[in-house]
């Protein structure tokens, strides 16, 4: 099994019984963040190599708030005309996942201060206080806004291990009730512009695939929009295109033929995603522009260790012996 993660700031590494140990190089956490046309055509931004992850662009455009994980797990706002990236949280916990409000004006986002594991809101420029949004006994991620940012879509990771969508009012209370909760994960939602329509994938068939129903009667229906395996879906803001990741990484894109009924077109792939660090951890790690043009995407900087690159250290607690004196 696999020990620590970036989650925590910990090390990935596991340790056999017969000694063995396996880890991931912290060097893996030097990325760039570039932008990737429908033809898989890159422009890098003037951003320094760092550990980013989860990125998400801002409505208007301009920004994109994205977590750094190299220093303290903190949540940053880059704004693209400036190329000035703003640190916007400070503490030594980790922040991550962050989320824009409709108006973007407020940023959501996922933290482990307090011991616990809960959601926090902040206004995107720094200003004001940090609101606890609320307290669950699982880990709780924010994934999309209603489009009159009342209502925050969110996934649960529970004490069972599983993934359920839950909402939660971002008025009064803010009370949680359950949304796709079943035996199996479901995660990484999007809700279409207009706020009729939840897309997310889930690993009932066995894998996991990417599934629309409407919001929020999600009972009322549901559509399989992936062939052979999906995850990650973008629900573009001209409502006609969902973007999600093919089991390779790949960029896929579904045309959404009518709203009024659901009705959807064939999966096509744009562009290879092995370049990218589309497959970190469970999260989405790429983010559409508001044109559906291109896509923000974070990838290995030039000089680093790949992702996916794994040292083996043979007879591991010998050499720890040797190293470490024993007390007595």
């Amino acid at each position: 099994p696999r020990h620590g993660g970036a989650l925590t700031g910990a090390a990935h590494f596991s340790v056999s019984r017969t000694g063995s140990l396996l880890y991931v190089p912290a060097d893996s956490e030097r990325r760039t963040l570039v932008w990737v046309d429908r033809q898989g055509h890159e422009e890098p931004l003037p951003a320094e190599p760092r550990g980013y992850r989860y990125p998400q662009i801002s409505p208007d455009g301009t920004r994109v708030a994205v977590e750094i994980t190299d220093q303290d797990d903190d949540i940053w706002i880059w704004e693209f005309a400036r190329a000035i990236p703003t640190r916007l949280t400070f503490t030594p916990d980790a922040e991550l996942s962050p989320r824009w409000s409709p108006d973007g004006r407020q940023v959501v986002f996922e933290s482990t201060r307090a011991n616990a594991s809960n959601m926090y809101r902040q206004a995107a420029d720094g200003t004001g206080m940090v609101e606890h949004l609320e307290t669950g006994s699982g880990r709780d991620f924010p994934e999309a806004f209603t489009p009159d940012g009342k209502t925050l879509v969110f996934r649960r990771l529970d004490l069972r291990g599983q993934y359920d969508l839950r909402v939660l009012s971002m008025e009064g209370d803010h009370a949680s009730t359950p949304l796709i909760s079943t035996p199996f994960n479901e995660q990484n939602a999007d809700l279409s512009m207009d706020g009729r329509w939840i897309v997310y994938q889930s690993d009932q068939s066995g894998q996991d695939e990417v599934y629309v129903r409407p919001f929020p009667r999600v009972d009322d229906g549901r559509w399989q929009i992936s062939v052979g395996g999906g995850s990650r879906p973008v629900w573009a803001r001209s409502g006609r295109e969902i973007f999600y990741l093919a089991p390779s990484g790949a960029m896929m894109t579904v045309a959404v033929l009518s709203q009024a009924g659901f009705s959807n077109g064939s999966p096509t792939k744009l562009f290879d995603g092995a370049p990218y660090a589309s497959t970190l951890t469970v999260g989405r790690h790429f983010d559409v522009a508001p044109d559906g043009k291109r896509f923000l995407m974070i990838k290995q900087s030039a000089g680093a260790s790949d992702t996916n690159r794994l040292i083996l250290v043979e007879n591991w607690f010998e050499e720890l012996k040797r190293r470490v004196p024993t007390r007595h």
